[in-house]
């Protein structure tokens, strides 16, 4: 039985051609750029931020002693730890819901499974933080102690982007992580420059 020939001259839908994840741009596949694009934003984001607030914020202490330094880096620990504080708070309290829990262990991908890790993330860029906040208060001159505040404003700021992506969004997670630990990986490197090649890059 021959086909109608209605049915031989109905026009076929053209599939519209996936892309590859696989397929490669410059050694990325198309699953990589958007994170590739959130690093570079991390990166400029961070720059812009620091360079407007040297630029519109001058302050300078009274003194810059030894303990006045010291003095300055535990005022900005206390505020750089506040969210790590906050979620034990919150983990403490989801930690009673029978709920959050399979057996002994907190229910994967739960709220409380998150919490937890983000509370370990944290603290782990916290003493990276501290220990390059600290050095860093030793080595810059008078009128650059505004930098440690600048970069504790910067590493709250991405601590919280960080939680709330963890929850909500993979790309705000990325770019809150980017600009909690590429600012203190620049420290080192400023501190690396410093002390061991002399090297004294301007704040």
């Amino acid at each position: 039985m021959q086909r109608s020939i209605e049915q031989q001259h109905v026009p076929k839908r053209r599939t519209s051609k996936r892309r590859d994840p696989r397929a490669q741009y410059f050694g990325f596949t198309s699953r990589q750029l958007p994170f590739l694009y959130v690093l570079v934003g991390n990166w400029l984001f961070a720059a812009l931020f620091f360079g407007s607030a040297k630029f519109f914020w001058h302050w300078v202490p009274h003194d810059w002693t030894l303990g006045d330094r010291i003095a300055l880096v535990i005022k900005d620990a206390v505020f750089a730890i506040l969210p790590a504080v906050i979620g034990i708070c919150i983990v403490a309290a989801q930690r009673l819901d029978p709920n959050m829990w399979v057996g002994r262990t907190a229910k994967p991908n739960s709220a409380l499974d998150i919490n937890t890790r983000f509370i370990l993330n944290t603290f782990e860029q916290f003493i990276l933080y501290f220990i390059g906040n600290a050095a860093l208060a030793l080595y810059c001159p008078l009128e650059e102690a505004r930098t440690l505040i600048i970069l504790t404003i910067l590493f709250v700021l991405g601590r919280v982007l960080f939680w709330v992506g963890y929850h909500v969004n993979p790309y705000l997670r990325a770019f809150g992580f980017g600009i909690t630990f590429y600012p203190t990986v620049a420290v080192y490197a400023w501190l690396i420059l410093f002390m061991v090649f002399d090297i004294r890059v301007p704040l």
